[in-house]
């Protein structure tokens, strides 16, 4: 997982550009959000130049999935696939993730902006950073965690309880 800079991003603005494809594709009361189905589906036709490959575990490398902007393209571990399909949360956080960077990062030429020194540079321009902010927002949106605890959050929204956790503590910020 390479880190690249990029345009700076609150976590408001990311908050909000989650919120805003929920309501796009009318999912903004739903609280398991369809990622594998949005990247199997809706994404080829809201993006006819959007591509997606399940790949075999070694093909991957240390990645777990990827996307290119520079080809549009999602690569996916045939493992995090399957997992993701059968709710697992961790893998889910994976493919919102990606989702995030295609959200996000897919305007952005990201050759010659790779991170060295991760102290060096502001959260909010890490696109790492991003898009695991972006994939807490759009799995466990505020307005339907609002009032669950993190194995609640877990088990209805689809995530892990690491994530959960985490999301429930931010929201109490």
């Amino acid at each position: 997982m390479s880190e690249f800079l990029v345009p700076p991003a609150s976590k408001r603005d990311i908050k909000r550009l989650a919120l805003t494809i929920r309501k796009k594709f009318g999912l903004e009361h739903n609280a398991l959000f369809p990622v594998v189905e949005m990247i199997e589906v809706v994404l080829p036709v809201f993006d006819p130049q959007f591509n997606f490959e399940i790949v075999e575990d070694c093909e991957c490398g240390l990645d777990e999935a990827n996307y290119d902007p520079r080809h549009n393209l999602m690569r996916i571990r045939q493992s995090v696939y399957d997992g993701a399909y059968n709710c697992n949360g961790r893998d889910r956080f994976t493919l919102a993730h990606e989702l995030g960077h295609y959200f996000m990062h897919r305007d952005v030429d990201l050759a010659l902006s790779r991170i060295i020194d991760r102290r060096s540079v502001p959260a909010y321009c890490n696109s790492e950073w991003q898009a695991n902010t972006f994939a807490s927002a759009l799995l466990m949106p505020d307005h339907i965690i609002k009032d669950m605890r993190p194995d609640q959050i877990a088990k209805i929204c689809g995530t892990s309880l690491s994530a959960a956790e985490i999301a429930y503590k931010q929201k109490k910020k």
